[in-house]
C-alpha cells in the first residue's frame, strides 16, 4: 500500500501553511518551496479545502491558510482527504457492488489481517497532528520541510539557522 504523490505533496503543503499560520501563502510560493507542479498543486487544494482544512483568502495578501489549528488537523484527515479510505483490499469496503463481492467476505483469516492491517494504519495516522509534524521537523532537522535540488542547498539553510 502506499501514499501518492497526490497524498504526499498535499501533507507537505498542510505542513508549509501550518508553519506560517498568521500568513496566506499562495500557491506559488509552497510549489516553489516544494520544487512540486504547481499546476499539480492546484488539483490537490479543492480536496483540502472540502474536506475544512484549508480556507482562502482574497486580496492583495491573499492566499491559503489553515482552516483549523494544526493541533486539531491530523494526518488522516489529511490524508482521508486526499487520497480516500485506506482499505488494502475491496473485500473492506462497505462501498462495494456485486462484483467486487467476495465470496469469501466474512469467513476469511486473511481478511481479517487486512483488517487489522486498516486498524493499525488509522490508528497511527489519527493519532499524528499536523502540529506535531511541524514541532518534529523543527526539533530533528532545523530546517523547514523542503525539497532541493542538491545538498548544497540543504547545507546553506542549516549555516543560515
Amino acid at each position: 500500500m502506499r501514499i501518492s504523490t497526490r497524498g504526499e505533496y498535499g501533507l507537505r503543503a498542510l505542513m508549509e501553511l501550518g508553519m506560517e499560520p498568521d500568513i496566506a501563502l499562495s500557491l506559488r510560493d509552497i510549489a516553489k518551496r516544494q520544487q512540486v507542479s504547481l499546476d499539480y498543486l492546484e488539483q490537490i487544494v479543492p480536496s483540502l479545502k472540502a474536506a475544512g482544512l484549508i480556507k482562502a483568502k482574497r486580496g492583495a495578501h491573499g492566499g491559503y491558510q489553515l482552516a483549523k489549528s494544526p493541533h486539531e488537523i491530523t494526518a488522516f484527515d489529511a490524508l482521508i482527504a486526499l487520497e480516500g479510505t485506506f482499505n488494502p483490499m475491496a473485500c473492506l469496503s462497505s462501498a462495494l457492488d456485486e462484483s467486487d463481492n467476495c465470496l469469501a467476505s466474512g469467513s476469511c483469516a486473511v481478511q481479517e489481517v487486512w483488517s487489522e492491517m486498516k486498524m493499525a494504519l488509522e490508528t497511527v495516522l489519527k493519532n499524528k497532528t499536523l502540529a506535531q509534524m511541524i514541532e518534529r521537523q523543527k526539533e530533528s532537522f532545523k530546517v523547514p520541510i523542503r525539497t532541493y535540488a542538491s545538498d548544497r542547498e540543504i547545507m546553506q539553510l542549516v549555516v543560515l539557522n
